[in-house]
C-alpha cells in the first residue's frame, strides 16, 4: 500500500501534571444501564508498559485495581500519539495504522520516521506583552527513541541553562508485538518556579511558600513579572506619575495569578501585586513526517496540553471540551436523518451529566444563601458576581428554603424519567439560550444549568448543539427499550466510528490504546470562566481573517497591515458588534424595581450602556457551520471602544462601520487539528492561572463542579436536608465550612503551593478516597 499522507491520532491529548513515578494506568467509565443516573463504574483498560531503557512496550495488561495516587503522590497522565496513514486517494476510505510492516512494504524503517515538539507556556507574556517572557520548549527534529527533556527556556531567565521542565517525549520503539509508531508525551510534575530573591527571603511569614532555590529562575532585573500590577479593568497602574493606559491584551477574569497578601485582589482594593509564579503547564504541537524515497515527505500534526489531573474520576461536566468540538464539526442543529435512538441517548447523556454535575455543588451556596450568619455577599457566587457587575443588591437566584442538592437532584431525577417517558417537551422552556447568558430576570437566571458561570462571565448555556439534541429527542416517542448504554459520552452507534480523513467526528473521540479518558477532549472543561485544561475562548480570537479579537469582549487589538481597505487598519481599539447582523453582544436586564413583571436595562456607571458580550463558541457556531472560507459582513464601533455610545442602535449607521472579512477554517486542512492560524504555540493555555494551583483558591465559586468540587461525602441528615464536606477544608468532618480566603479550617493558596498533591483529594462514588499508598479502586 502506497502511503498518500499521514495523521496522528488523537489529534488533541490532554496530559495530567503529577509527580509519581508511574503513570496513571488505562482506565475507562461506564454508565450503569439498569440504574442511569447511579455513579459510573470506573475499569480498568489495556495499560501498555514502557520499559525505560529500551523504549519499547513491554507487554500489555488490564488491571485489576487502580490507583490514582501513590505514595501520596499524583500518578500523571502521559498519553500515546499513534501515526495513521491515507493509502487510498478516496477521503471516505479507512485509515490504516502506520506499523513496521507497512513502512517495509514501501521501502522504509523506522529510522525513516522523525519527530518534533514544540510546546510553550504564555501565561507571562500574555499579561506583560514582554515577548521576552516567553517560555518555549523545542526538540527539533528526532528519530531516536531516547527521551527528549521538554525544557522550557525564556530570555528574561537568570541564566541560559535555567528552563523550566515541561515534561519529556518519547518515540516508542516498535517491535514485533507493537509495531505501531507512536509517541508518548509526559507531562511535568506540577512545579511552581519563580523569582531569584538571592538571600533576601520573599517573606518573613513562615506561612507563605518560598520557591526552592533550584527553582528560581525568573531575573527580576530583566523582566516585570515579579511586582507586575494590574487592576481589574484593563489598565496598567499609574507609574512615576504616568496615568494609567490600556492594557489591550489583559486576560478576563483578570489577576488570576500568585500575588502578594492578602489575597484574592478584590479583597485589596482591585491591586494584584505578582509574587513572579510560573508553572510547567504548557501546550503545543507534535509533528511526524516520513522521509520517503521519492515524492513529497508526507507530514501531520497534533495538538497537546498539560493540565491539572481529573480529582472527580468517575463523573463528567455537563459542557466539556467534546460538546464544543462536535458543534464545531457537526454545526449547532441535529441533522434531521440522525437515527432517533442516537439522539434520545445523547440526550439522556446530556441530562446525565448535569445530574452528576449538580451532584458536587452546596446549592443553597450557590443560590446566595447566608451560612453560618455570613452573608451571601461575602461568598464567590452567581448571585454575588451579578450584583457586583449591575451594582444592585444581591438576590437568591431561588427561593432560599426550598434549595438543597438533595432536593434539585430528585428534580434533575423528574426530568431525566420524563425523557425516558417521552414526556418532556415543556423541559425546553428551562433551558438557557446563549443569548439569553446576561437576563438577569428572575425568570431568566432559573433557567438551566443554573448558579454556573459561563465562558462570557454570565450564566452558563449549553451549546446550541446541546439545546437542539434535547429539542430533537423531546418528540413523544416511547425510549426504544433495546438500546444499551456503553462507555461514556455515547450511545452503540457512536461507538467504533469509521476513521477516514473527513470524519473529524471519529478522529477527535478516537481513543488510542492506552489512554485513560481524562486524556480526552471529553474530560476537558474549557468553556467556562475561563477555562480549567484550555480556554477555548483563545481559539476564536483570529476567526476573522486579518484582525486578532479579545476572546472576551470582542475588542480589536490587532490589525493585520496587509488589508486590502485602508479603513480596516484604524480598527484597533474598536469593539466588533455583529456578524451578518447577528449581535454578539446583549444588554443586561433585570427586574424593574416597580413592576415586580418587568424588567429594565442594568446600566451602571463604569458601564453605561450595559454591555454584555455573549460567548464566542455558541455565537460563531452558525456562522463557521454556514460561512467557513467565504466572506461575511462585520459591524464595528465607529468610535473607540472606551467612547460612549449608543452601540445596540444598529438602525443610526452613523454609530457603525462595516467591512467584510473572510472567516478561517477552523481545522488544518483535511485534518481535525485546531488551525495554528487561529491559535499558535502556548495560546490554548495561555488566559490561565499562573500558577495553575492559583485555579483551586481563585474561584471559589466552584463553577466547574465536576472538575473541582465544592460538596463531597454528601448524605441526608437528620433534617432530611443534605450534609457534607467542602472539598477544600482541610479536614473533612462531614461538617460543612463555607468558604473564606483567611480561615484557618480551609486549605489556602499557599498549602496548594507547597503541597497540591496532598491537598487535592480524589473523590469517587461521590466521596473521599483514602489518601494512602494503596489507594484503589
Amino acid at each position: 500500500m502506497k502511503i498518500l499522507a499521514l495523521h496522528i491520532l488523537p489529534p488533541f491529548a490532554i496530559g495530567r501534571l503529577g509527580s509519581a513515578p508511574e503513570p496513571m494506568d488505562n482506565y475507562t467509565i461506564k454508565e450503569n444501564p439498569e440504574h442511569p443516573l447511579d455513579f459510573r463504574t470506573i475499569k480498568g483498560a489495556e495499560t501498555l508498559i514502557v520499559d525505560e531503557a529500551s523504549g519499547e512496550i513491554s507487554e500489555s495488561r488490564i488491571p485489576r485495581t487502580l490507583s490514582f495516587k501513590q505514595g501520596g503522590r499524583i500518578r500523571p497522565v502521559a498519553p500515546f500519539l499513534e501515526v495513521f496513514v491515507q493509502t487510498d486517494a478516496d477521503p471516505s476510505k479507512p485509515l490504516t495504522p502506520l506499523t513496521l510492516d507497512l513502512l517495509a512494504q514501501n521501502g522504509l524503517g523506522e529510522e525513516d520516521v522523525s519527530w518534533h515538539v514544540s510546546v510553550a507556556n504564555r501565561k507571562v507574556v500574555r499579561r506583560t506583552t514582554d515577548v521576552n517572557d516567553l517560555v518555549e520548549a523545542d526538540t527539533g527534529w528526532f528519530s531516536g527513541h531516547d527521551p527528549r527533556r521538554l525544557e522550557g527556556h525564556c530570555k528574561n531567565f537568570i541564566a541560559k541553562d535555567r528552563f523550566i521542565d515541561f515534561g519529556q517525549v518519547r518515540y516508542i520503539k516498535p517491535n514485533e508485538a507493537f509495531p505501531q509508531i507512536r509517541l508518548r508525551f509526559t507531562p511535568a510534575q506540577g512545579l511552581i518556579y519563580g523569582p531569584d530573591v538571592g538571600e533576601q527571603a520573599d517573606s518573613n511569614d513562615p506561612k507563605l511558600y518560598r520557591v526552592p532555590v533550584e527553582r528560581q529562575i525568573y531575573d527580576k532585573s530583566k523582566g516585570s513579572w515579579c511586582y507586575f500590577n494590574a487592576d481589574n479593568w484593563g489598565e496598567s497602574l499609574p507609574r512615576k506619575g504616568k496615568p494609567p493606559t490600556p492594557i489591550y491584551n489583559e486576560t478576563m477574569p483578570p489577576s488570576l495569578f500568585a500575588i502578594e497578601p492578602p489575597a484574592p485582589p478584590w479583597l485589596n482594593n482591585d491591586v494584584a501585586i505578582s509574587r513572579g509564579y510560573l508553572d510547567d503547564a504548557c501546550d503545543g504541537f507534535v509533528e511526524v513526517r516520513l522521509a520517503l524515497k521519492r515524492g513529497k515527505c508526507p507530514q501531520a500534526c497534533a495538538r497537546i496540553c498539560a493540565g491539572p489531573p481529573v480529582v472527580v474520576p468517575d463523573s463528567l461536566f455537563v459542557r466539556n471540551l467534546a460538546d464544543d468540538l462536535e458543534q464545531v464539526i457537526e454545526g449547532p442543529q441535529v441533522p434531521d436523518n440522525e437515527p432517533y435512538e442516537v439522539t434520545r441517548a445523547k440526550a439522556e447523556d446530556i441530562l446525565r451529566r448535569a445530574y452528576e454535575t449538580v451532584r458536587y455543588l452546596n446549592i443553597a451556596v450557590m443560590n446566595g444563601n447566608s451560612v453560618e450568619g455570613r452573608p451571601a455577599l461575602s461568598f464567590d457566587t452567581m448571585p454575588a458576581g451579578e450584583a457586583t457587575a449591575t451594582d444592585r443588591m444581591e438576590r437568591p437566584v431561588m427561593v432560599p428554603e426550598t434549595v438543597d442538592t438533595l432536593a434539585i437532584l430528585a428534580l434533575h431525577e423528574q426530568v431525566f424519567a420524563a425523557l425516558r417517558s417521552g414526556a418532556i417537551p415543556w423541559f425546553l422552556r428551562l433551558l438557557r439560550l446563549p443569548e439569553e447568558a446576561a437576563d438577569f430576570t428572575d425568570e431568566g437566571r432559573r433557567k438551566m444549568p443554573a448558579l454556573m458561570c459561563g465562558a462570557d462571565s454570565n450564566y452558563l448555556a449549553l451549546t446550541r448543539r446541546q439545546i437542539d439534541t434535547i429539542r430533537a429527542a423531546s418528540d413523544d416517542l416511547p425510549f426504544p427499550p433495546d438500546l444499551k448504554w456503553g462507555e461514556a459520552g455515547g450511545s452503540p452507534a457512536d461507538r467504533a466510528p469509521k476513521l477516514t480523513p473527513r470524519n473529524r467526528s471519529a478522529l477527535v473521540s478516537y481513543a488510542a490504546a492506552g489512554n485513560p479518558v481524562s486524556s480526552r477532549p471529553i474530560n476537558a472543561i474549557a468553556n467556562c470562566c475561563p477555562g480549567l485544561e484550555v480556554d477555548f475562548r483563545a481559539v476564536w480570537r483570529r476567526i476573522l481573517e486579518g484582525l486578532v479579537l479579545r476572546e472576551y469582549d470582542n475588542l480589536v487589538i490587532d490589525v493585520d497591515p496587509r488589508q486590502d481597505h485602508p479603513g480596516k487598519l484604524k480598527l484597533k481599539g474598536h469593539r466588533l458588534l455583529r456578524i451578518n447582523g447577528v449581535k454578539v453582544m446583549a444588554r443586561a436586564k433585570g427586574p424593574d424595581p416597580s413592576d415586580r413583571f418587568g424588567s429594565v436595562v442594568l446600566a451602571t456607571k463604569d458601564n453605561p450602556d450595559a454591555v454584555q458580550p455573549l460567548e464566542w463558541s455558541n455565537v460563531l457556531a452558525p456562522i463557521l457551520h454556514q460561512y467557513a472560507g467565504g466572506l461575511v459582513t462585520c459591524d464595528f464601533t465607529a468610535k473607540e471602544s472606551w467612547d460612549d455610545q449608543p452601540w445596540w442602535d444598529d438602525k443610526n449607521p452613523s454609530l457603525y462601520v462595516t467591512f467584510k472579512f473572510r472567516v478561517r477554517p477552523f481545522f488544518d486542512g483535511e485534518t481535525a487539528v485546531i488551525s495554528r492560524k487561529l491559535a499558535e504555540v502556548g495560546e490554548l493555555t495561555q488566559g490561565l492561572c499562573s500558577p495553575w494551583q492559583n485555579d483551586y483558591r481563585e474561584c471559589s465559586c466552584y463553577y466547574w463542579a465536576a472538575a473541582r468540587p465544592d460538596y463531597v461525602n454528601v448524605e441526608p441528615s437528620p433534617n432530611g436536608m443534605s450534609q457534607g464536606d467542602n472539598w477544600l477544608q482541610r479536614h473533612h468532618t462531614g461538617q460543612y465550612i463555607p468558604d473564606d480566603y483567611v480561615d484557618s479550617r480551609m486549605i489556602l493558596y499557599d498549602d496548594l503551593f507547597r503541597e497540591w498533591e496532598k491537598w487535592l483529594r480524589i473523590v469517587i462514588r461521590g466521596r473521599d478516597v483514602p489518601d494512602t499508598p494503596e489507594d484503589t479502586h
